[in-house]
C-alpha cells in the first residue's frame, strides 16, 4: 500500500472558470472563519471543495495561482496566507483519509497501516479541532506564539496567549528552552461562557467552538479575551519518541492532546500491530459524544524519531503521520417551523422542525436552536437556510444561518412573551430565558420545595438542582429522600480544568443537605402542602388546607366543593388543588413513605387561644427569633389568630417599627393598633389588648 497523499480521487474541474470559482469561495470561507460569526460551508464540504482543487491543480497545473497554493497549504478553513513570524521548520498539514470513499473499517484500516512502514510503532491521538500554533519557551517562560498560517510563517499571537490559555502556561514548571506545538481550542463550557461574556461586550454569537477560538485568538484587546485551552502534540526534546516527548510535556504542565483521553481511562501507548491502530481509533471515536469539545478524527503517526526520518516528508504533509476523519457531523438544512416549550430545568427550549438532513449516521428532522437572543442576532425565521451540527448522540443544534444571500427576504423569528405552559411572562434576566412557576419544571420543583418557606432545606438551591436533574438523579421531589451519600457526593457541579475530571460536591456539602433534608420531615404540615408547588397555591393558601384538612388523607379525599368552602378559596382554585392533589398522588405516597410529615388530627382544646378572632398583619422587620414571615404567621394562627398580609378596617392588629409605609399610614387612618416587633411575643401570649 502506498504512503497516503493529501490529493484525493475527487473528480477534478472542468473549466479553468469553476477552478478559479471554487478557489475563490474557499478562500471566502477561510477568512469568515477567522472572523468567528459567520460560516457559509460545513467542515466538510469545505473539505470536498479543497480535495478538488487539489485534484484540479494536479491534473492542470497551469491553472494554479498564488490564492489556490494558499487553500492547499492550509488545514482547514482556518488557515491564514502566513503573516510576521517565520517558523524554524515547516508547520506541515495533515493527509486525511474519510470513511466515505472506501467505508469505515477500511480506511481505518488504510490509516493503521503506517505501522507496517514504522517498526519502532505508532502512537494514535485524538485530532484536535482548533488552531494550531507554535510556541517558544525561554528558561521555562512563555517567550513567543506564532499561528500556523501557511506553514513557513504565521501571525504573531504572543499578547492574545499571555491573556491566559489553559494547558498552556506562561511559566512552566522547569527551565525548559524549546518550542512546543499544539491545538488551541474551546470546551463546550468555555464556549458557553465564551457566549454570555461576548453578549455582555456587545458582540455578535460566535458561530461554534472552533471558529471563536481562531476569531478571538488572532484578535487583540481585551473585548477578545475569551477562555481557551491548549493540547500539546510536539515538543523539542533530546528524547526520540513521541510517546515520552508528551510525558515530558505533561511533566512541564503542559496540556496534551493524549491527556484528553487518557484522562477517561484510554491507554494511548504505542501499538506495533495495524489492528491495535484500529481499536485505538475507534475507542477514540466511542468517546467523542461525551469529551466535551470537538475532535473530528484521530492522528495516527510513527512513534520513533528514526522511524520518521526513514519515511520523510512531501511538500506539504508528512509521510510518517496520516489523519483518519471522522464521519461529518455537520449539515445544511431550512427550517420549517420554530417551537417553543419550557424545559426540565425551567429554562426556555426551542426547537426547530427542518427539511430532512443526513448527518452523522442518522436523518435529522429536529433541532434545537441556542436562545432568542441568538436567533434575533443572526436574522433567523421560518424559510432560512442553516448549518445542523450533531455531535455524537447530543441532540442536533442549529449552529448557524449560511451565506446571508441565500436568507434573503425572510422575516426574523420572534419568540413569544410568556411561558406556553403557565402562561406567566419569561424572566429575561439571562440568555436563557426562564419560567419560574414551579409546576413548569423539575428545577423549579426542587427549588421551590427546599426553600426557606417551604421545607427549608439549607444548602440546596437552584444551581445544585439543576445539577441533579442534568444528572438524571431526580425527576420528581420525591428522590430527594432516596439518593444514597454515595450520589450526592459525586454530584457534578462543574468543571475542574485541564479537561481531567469534573468537579463533585463532595462528602462534606453532601452530609450537610442529607442532614437538613432528613430535618426537613417535621416540617409542619402546612408547609408540606405548600411545598408541593400545586398551582393556586402558596403560604396561606397552605395553611388554610391544613387548617381545614389537618392530614393528607382527609385533604385528598377533599372534594371540590369541599375546598371551595374554604374562606377566600372559592371554586377556580379548588379545582386546581384538587386535580393537583390527583397528578402528584404517587409523588405524595412516596413523600409518605420517606417520613415527610403528613399532619395529625388535632388534639380536642377548648382552652381559650390568645389571638381566637384576631386578623394580624406583619410589615417590615420579622419579629426576632423567627427565622422568616412563614414561621411568625404560622405562629399567629397557632395562637388562633388570621395572618394576612394586607391591612383593612377588619385588620386587628399591624405589627411593624415602620411608620412611612403604605400599610403603616393606612393602620393610622383606620385606627388599626400598631405593634412593635419587639412585643410580638407577648401578643402571641394575649398580653396586648
Amino acid at each position: 500500500m502506498s504512503t497516503p497523499s493529501l490529493a484525493p480521487a475527487s473528480a477534478p474541474f472542468l473549466t479553468q472558470a469553476d477552478f478559479d470559482d471554487a478557489v475563490a469561495r474557499a478562500g471566502q470561507a477561510a477568512a469568515l472563519y477567522y472572523d468567528g460569526e459567520t460560516q457559509t460551508l460545513t467542515d466538510a464540504d469545505y473539505d470536498d471543495l479543497v480535495e478538488r482543487i487539489a485534484a484540479t491543480a494536479t491534473a492542470n497545473p497551469t491553472w494554479a495561482n498564488d490564492d489556490s497554493e494558499a487553500i492547499l497549504g492550509s488545514v482547514a478553513a482556518g488557515a491564514s496566507a502566513g503573516g510576521d513570524v517565520t517558523h524554524p521548520d515547516r508547520m506541515l498539514s495533515l493527509g486525511k483519509i474519510s470513511p466515505d470513499t472506501a467505508g469505515e473499517d477500511t480506511n481505518k484500516a488504510e490509516a493503521a497501516a503506517l505501522v507496517v512502514k514504522a517498526p519502532s510503532g505508532v502512537v494514535v491521538e485524538p485530532k484536535m479541532d482548533g488552531l494550531a500554533i507554535r510556541v517558544e519557551y525561554v528558561e521555562g517562560r512563555l517567550f513567543l506564539a506564532a499561528t500556523r498560517g501557511d506553514g513557513m510563517t504565521g501571525e504573531n499571537v504572543t499578547e492574545q496567549v499571555r491573556r491566559g490559555v489553559e494547558g498552556l502556561p506562561l511559566t512552566l514548571s522547569e527551565r525548559f528552552t524549546g518550542e512546543v506545538r499544539g491545538e488551541v481550542y474551546m470546551t463546550e463550557a468555555q464556549f458557553a461562557q465564551a457566549q454570555v461574556l461576548r453578549a455582555e461586550r456587545g458582540g455578535k454569537p460566535f458561530v461554534n467552538p472552533r471558529n471563536a477560538t481562531a476569531g478571538c485568538l488572532r484578535k487583540s484587546g481585551a473585548e477578545n479575551a475569551m477562555p481557551l485551552s491548549f493540547a500539546a502534540y510536539d515538543l523539542t526534546s533530546t528524547l526520540t519518541s513521541h510517546h515520552d516527548r508528551m510525558s515530558e510535556a505533561e511533566g512541564l504542565g503542559l496540556g496534551t492532546a493524549r491527556a484528553t483521553v487518557t484522562a477517561r481511562g484510554l491507554d494511548l501507548a504505542p501499538v506495533t500491530e495495524a489492528q491495535g491502530a484500529v481499536d485505538l481509533i475507534t475507542a477514540i471515536e466511542a468517546l467523542r459524544p461525551t469529551l466535551g469539545f470537538d475532535i473530528d478524527g484521530a492522528v495516527v503517526k510513527a512513534d520513533h524519531d528514526i522511524d520518521r526520518g526513514a519515511l520523510g516528508e512531501g511538500s506539504r504533509t508528512p509521510h510518517w503521520a496520516i489523519a483518519y476523519k471522522y464521519p461529518p457531523q455537520q449539515g445544511t438544512s431550512r427550517i420549517l417551523d420554530i417551537e417553543v416549550r419550557t424545559g426540565r430545568t425551567g429554562r426556555i427550549s426551542l426547537r426547530a422542525r427542518i427539511e430532512p438532513v443526513f448527518v452523522g449516521g442518522t436523518t435529522i428532522t429536529y433541532a434545537s436552536v441556542h436562545n432568542p437572543s441568538w436567533i434575533t442576532e443572526q436574522g433567523i425565521g421560518v424559510g432560512s437556510a442553516v448549518l445542523v451540527e450533531r455531535r455524537g448522540d447530543v441532540i442536533p443544534r442549529i449552529e448557524a444561518p449560511l451565506d446571508p444571500a441565500a436568507n434573503e427576504g425572510i422575516a426574523t423569528w420572534v419568540a413569544p412573551e410568556a411561558c406556553p405552559t403557565c402562561g406567566e411572562t419569561w424572566d429575561k434576566t439571562s440568555l436563557l430565558w426562564r419560567c419560574h412557576t414551579p409546576s413548569c419544571s423539575v428545577v423549579g420543583r426542587i427549588t421551590y420545595f427546599a426553600s426557606r418557606d417551604c421545607m427549608d432545606v439549607e444548602g440546596l438551591g437552584e444551581s445544585i438542582a439543576t445539577a441533579l436533574v442534568e444528572a438524571d438523579l431526580v425527576t420528581s421531589i420525591a428522590d430527594l429522600y432516596d439518593l444514597t451519600l454515595a450520589q450526592w457526593a459525586t454530584l457534578p457541579v462543574g468543571d475542574t480544568g485541564r479537561h481531567l475530571g469534573t468537579r463533585v460536591l463532595g462528602e462534606t456539602v453532601a452530609r450537610k443537605i442529607m442532614s437538613n433534608l432528613e430535618a426537613s420531615k417535621a416540617q409542619p404540615f402546612n408547609r408540606v402542602i405548600t411545598a408541593l408547588g400545586i398551582r393556586m397555591t402558596g403560604r396561606s393558601v397552605g395553611r388554610w388546607l391544613a387548617s381545614a384538612h389537618p392530614t393528607m388523607d382527609r385533604l385528598r379525599a377533599a372534594s371540590i366543593e369541599d375546598i371551595a368552602s374554604i374562606e377566600r378559596l372559592g371554586a377556580i382554585k379548588a379545582t386546581y388543588i384538587v386535580n393537583g392533589l390527583a397528578a402528584m398522588s404517587t409523588v405524595i405516597d412516596r413523600l409518605a413513605a420517606a417520613g415527610v410529615n403528613m399532619g395529625t388530627e388535632p388534639v380536642a382544646d377548648d382552652s381559650p387561644k390568645p389571638l381566637a378572632g384576631k386578623s394580624v398583619v406583619i410589615s417590615g422587620a420579622v419579629p426576632a427569633g423567627y427565622k422568616n414571615r412563614t414561621e411568625a404567621q404560622e405562629a399567629i394562627e397557632a395562637a388562633g389568630g388570621k395572618a394576612s398580609g394586607s391591612v383593612s378596617k377588619t385588620t386587628s392588629y399591624l405589627v411593624t417599627d415602620e411608620t412611612t409605609t403604605s400599610k403603616a399610614k393606612k393602620a393610622a387612618s383606620l385606627g388599626v393598633p400598631v405593634i412593635d416587633p419587639a412585643d410580638f411575643a407577648a401578643l402571641l401570649r394575649g398580653e396586648i389588648a
